[in-house]
């Protein structure tokens, strides 16, 4: 008897081993970039605690980013042998469909549907993402960007200054900085992408969304009169000397700097300048946030999809790196990151009752309330994006017209066609 039950246990035991032994997964993940400061490995830290918790044997493993799609450096973490199995980078078309055509990520359309992921973002992102790549989509959006003009309320209210409505109006506040002997604008070419916020801006506030939004597809030619005033705007700064032709020597951080010393008043940025400031200690209670004035009515913010997550085709868990995207895309995820110190962009969905955790925060989610426009920058083919960015640091030295500008452009566009 005594032998059966002994028998029996063990048994018991060896079957309970292999199944825990089945269910033991580890999940390599990509990101998120900020890893390794304090609130943002507070933040995630705590997610994987939690997922870990509801996936009993379940273990996820960050693997810091070396660099994004735009160095290669995703492309070559998938190709490793130690690759993750889930990843969360920055995005825009132009980005994912680098590693798209290099065949190294999972299509994801038919699980936008099994899985409701196609409810749980905005519907005209969804209508976005499906009208790309021929209706196949690749990747799930982790956070929007919102790229609008930051200022410094003190600087402002001492001079008695506001955000103006029109842009005739804000070359009037422009000229009263210059004159104050502060620069008007920073911006730093040098880092692609601060070229391409500024730059994104100046073209909607002239043509408006929808001209922009055709132009980033093909369907509206860059030389278009209806296009070219923008680039023509941006040059007229830098000969007004409300843009220091010197500043296309600066990248992102250089810039940054001007602004945070308050020798600038003004920078093209969006929700992850935050992450910025909290590293230059400037008080983010004194950040202002107001789109580029138009004439053409109120003004939005620029934008497109930030930061997305991907599968890689190589993962060893494909259908656990899933599972981690519905809990990531769950309400109470979504509500948390929203209101967590560490919280730095505009969530793919409508999230009710969140309290962000500063005002500037605050003031960005109610500007993209209505939705954002066009960053040419994360629409653009990819075979277009390097001479768009370099057409932009010609502006801003000196060395190229408004007009030259979009045409060097559209010969990529036709290209690229």
């Amino acid at each position: 008897m005594l032998r059966r039950t002994l028998l029996a246990s063990a048994a018991a035991l060896a079957v309970a081993g292999l199944a825990s032994g089945a269910q033991a997964q580890k999940l390599v993940m990509w990101g998120p970039e900020q890893i390794t400061e304090p609130l943002v490995a507070e933040l995630w830290n705590g997610l994987k605690a939690e997922f870990e918790a509801a996936n009993p044997g379940v273990t996820v493993e960050f693997m810091p980013p070396t660099g994004t799609i735009s160095n290669g450096a995703v492309q070559a973490a998938i190709q490793s042998n130690a690759g993750p199995d889930v990843i969360l980078t920055n995005s825009g078309i132009a980005r994912v469909t680098t590693v798209v055509d290099a065949k190294l990520v999972s299509p994801l359309t038919a699980a936008y549907g099994e899985r409701g992921w196609d409810k749980q973002i905005y519907p005209w992102l969804y209508e976005e993402l499906k009208r790309q790549r021929g209706g196949e989509i690749y990747e799930v959006p982790d956070g929007l960007d919102a790229l609008a003009v930051w200022y410094h309320k003190d600087m402002f209210a001492e001079n008695g200054w506001t955000m103006p409505a029109t842009y005739a109006e804000f070359l009037d506040l422009l000229g009263k900085i210059k004159d104050k002997g502060i620069m008007p604008i920073a911006i730093g070419p040098r880092t692609a992408g601060s070229a391409g916020h500024l730059f994104g801006n100046m073209l909607q506030s002239a043509s408006g969304s929808e001209a922009v939004g055709k132009a980033v597809s093909g369907e509206l030619s860059w030389t278009d009169p209806s296009m070219v005033t923008g680039a023509v705007r941006l040059r007229e700064l830098v000969d007004k000397g409300y843009i220091d032709k010197e500043m296309a020597a600066l990248d992102l951080d250089g810039a940054a700097r001007l602004w945070f010393n308050k020798r600038a008043a003004l920078f093209v940025a969006g929700p992850w300048f935050t992450a910025n400031a909290r590293k230059a200690e400037y008080d983010l209670a004194n950040a202002g946030y107001s789109p580029m004035p138009s004439d053409l009515g109120p003004g939005k913010p620029t934008g497109g999809v930030g930061w997305s997550w991907l599968v890689p085709a190589n993962s060893n868990e494909p259908e656990l790196a899933m599972k981690w995207i519905d809990f990531i895309l769950s309400d109470a995820v979504m509500k948390k990151r929203a209101e967590n110190p560490a919280s730095t962009m505009i969530y793919p969905r409508a999230l009710d009752g969140v309290n962000p955790p500063t005002a500037i925060l605050g003031d960005i989610f109610a500007a993209a309330d209505n939705g954002v426009g066009y960053n040419p920058s994360v629409y653009l083919p990819a075979s277009v994006v390097d001479s768009y960015f370099q057409v932009i640091q010609g502006i801003i030295s000196a060395q190229i017209t408004g007009e030259d500008a979009m045409a060097q452009i559209e010969a990529k566009m036709a290209e690229a066609q």
